[in-house]
């Protein structure tokens, strides 16, 4: 009642604006006018992994699309290497902050350990590139329901293995999380489905073969990423320090082809402040037999362009693990529908 009051007190005092709120305790019914924080957590490496399954109950079951722990813990004295990992994993969930009790916790900001800025700098760059992607997703959650963040059953009910996964997860429908969650590991078990995947990093082809496969080498500014095939995502060319920067930024296309060799995804932007829109860009792409489809609406971005499309895992020898990589300069209509044939785009 009082998270529900405050929204509608914030949106008589600003009635074009959407409120911002953020609330500790909540109750069913909550996501609809608040987000949350997961509470004062401590800086221990089992709040690190709880926070994955926390808020993975937040978004894909109680209905609270804006949710998010504290990075590094509220409560007790955190270590260089449980900030790296919380700087990194933070970045994957829809609200992140580094926030700490006054006293008598030391103090935690990023730049106080070199390889923590590392990692943190890292982890926010690829979130403000997917920051589009995730912000569609937030809105396909208000749309009809589908969960933002979810864990792996979700997207593999038929696959029991998925069932008990606690500590890896999908962030939007595309991108599979699996961070190191032991002190001192280099290592992770990721469990991947039989489906295909790709690295977020390299864009290598990975089939899953329905079993764990070990990832080695990850040090502290590393956090294992993957793409779903059959999942395009939009990106922006290039990080921002504010959002309004990143709005500058042009767009490019990331399409992982799936087993049956096609992909699609959507794009949702707003002017993210205002309760009523003047005009919106929601648009759909989809990929098949070389051609990308893309349809919808176009009002919203000013010049808004793509320029660049890479397609993963089908290159123009037609071999499964080859990449394909095309530069366009693509100004985007009004609305309607139209077609980029790739291959007759060349390849960089």
């Amino acid at each position: 009642m009082m998270s529900t009051q405050c929204a509608a007190t914030m949106q008589h005092r600003r009635p074009s604006l959407r409120p911002f709120i953020i609330t500790r305790s909540t109750f069913a019914g909550a996501g609809r006018s608040v987000g949350k924080w997961l509470g004062d957590n401590y800086s221990s490496w089992w709040h690190y992994r709880l926070s994955i399954r926390s808020t993975l109950a937040f978004t894909s079951f109680y209905q609270m699309p804006m949710v998010g722990a504290d990075v590094y813990g509220f409560a007790g004295n955190t270590t260089e290497s449980l900030c790296a990992r919380r700087a990194m994993l933070g970045a994957f969930a829809p609200f992140y902050r580094n926030h700490v009790e006054y006293m008598p916790s030391i103090s935690q900001e990023f730049y106080r350990w070199d390889v923590v800025a590392k990692a943190a700098k890292k982890a926010i760059e690829i979130r403000y590139r997917l920051m589009d992607y995730i912000y569609t997703a937030l809105k396909g959650q208000s749309r009809d329901g589908t969960p933002s963040v979810t864990p792996m059953c979700f997207a593999y009910p038929k696959d029991e293995d998925t069932f008990g996964l606690e500590e890896q997860y999908f962030y939007g429908e595309g991108l599979l999380v699996a961070p190191v969650v032991e002190e001192g590991a280099t290592s992770v078990e990721v469990y991947l489905p039989r489906d295909e995947f790709y690295d977020w990093y390299s864009g290598k082809r990975i089939e899953g073969q329905g079993r764990n496969i070990k990832v080695d080498g990850v040090g502290l500014t590393d956090i294992p990423l993957y793409l779903k095939g059959g999942v395009i995502v939009p990106l922006r060319t290039e990080g921002a320090m504010t959002t309004d920067e990143l709005r500058q930024r042009d767009f490019e296309l990331v399409v992982p082809v799936g087993k049956d060799g096609t992909a699609k995804g959507r794009l949702y932007i707003d002017d993210g402040v205002s309760l009523v829109q003047k005009g919106v860009t929601d648009v759909e792409f989809k990929y098949a037999k070389g051609k990308l489809t893309v349809k919808g609406k176009f009002r919203f971005g000013g010049k808004l362009k793509i320029k660049k499309i890479t397609v993963l895992g089908k290159g123009k020898k037609g071999k499964r693990d080859e990449s394909e990589e095309v530069s366009v300069q693509v100004h985007l209509p009004l609305t309607g529908e139209f077609e980029i044939n790739l291959p007759e785009l060349g390849r960089i």
